[in-house]
């Protein structure tokens, strides 16, 4: 907007020293931002990308999954408590994954890492299911933190697009979602095998 309407030419280099010139508020204002993206529904990747620009390959990732955890624990408690019809008007992406996916330990961990699944998707619809918070918040944690740390190095490359550190991001990213996709499969097969094998011992007894 700021390129369009008047001209201001905003690059890699600019945004990060735009951000760091906030000084220490900076990660604080980064990861509240995080933790209220729920309720406005900001897009997960642009602000993980972001992190990684503004404040380096390790750092930002751990600012990153920090307001990401406090901001699922949010999102989680605002499904629980609002119910299927709030999230459904609210939410516009993930909507079909959510349901035709049951939610449990390895099925968040899996969409958390998962770099292209909304995140917005998988808090609101863990909170409308039979899941436990505590179990969705470790499951969300351990796949949200590779997640973040990609996306993150990925952001810390664009100083320098082209570059082996560029390529090896990009790398890292596309591996991550070909994995993610994999496992996420399997977990469906063996998931339809378990209802399969379930609804075969009721029809014995």
């Amino acid at each position: 907007y700021l390129t369009m309407r008047n001209g201001f030419k905003l690059t890699p280099e600019i945004f990060r020293d735009q951000v760091l010139a906030i000084g220490a508020l900076a990660p604080v204002i980064y990861t509240a931002i995080f933790i209220i993206r729920p309720l406005f529904l900001i897009p997960s990747i642009a602000l993980f990308i972001a992190g990684g620009l503004a404040f380096g390959p390790v750092l930002g990732p751990i600012y990153a999954s920090i307001g990401g955890v406090f901001g699922a624990a949010l999102g989680f408690w605002i499904a629980r408590r609002m119910g299927h019809d709030f999230v459904m008007s609210k939410l516009k992406l993930g909507a079909g994954i959510m349901k035709e996916t049951t939610f449990s330990f390895s099925v968040v961990f899996l969409l958390s890492l998962l770099p292209i699944m909304p995140v917005t998707a998988i808090n609101y619809g863990a909170g409308l299911s039979c899941m436990k918070f505590r179990s969705y918040i470790i499951a969300f944690f351990l796949g949200i933190t590779p997640r973040a740390f990609a996306y993150g190095f990925f952001g810390s490359a664009l100083m320098d697009v082209g570059s082996p550190k560029f390529r090896a991001a990009s790398l890292i990213l596309l591996l991550m979602i070909f994995a993610s996709i994999y496992l996420r499969m399997r977990s469906k097969q063996a998931e339809e095998k378990s209802i399969k094998y379930r609804a075969q011992l009721v029809t014995l007894k």
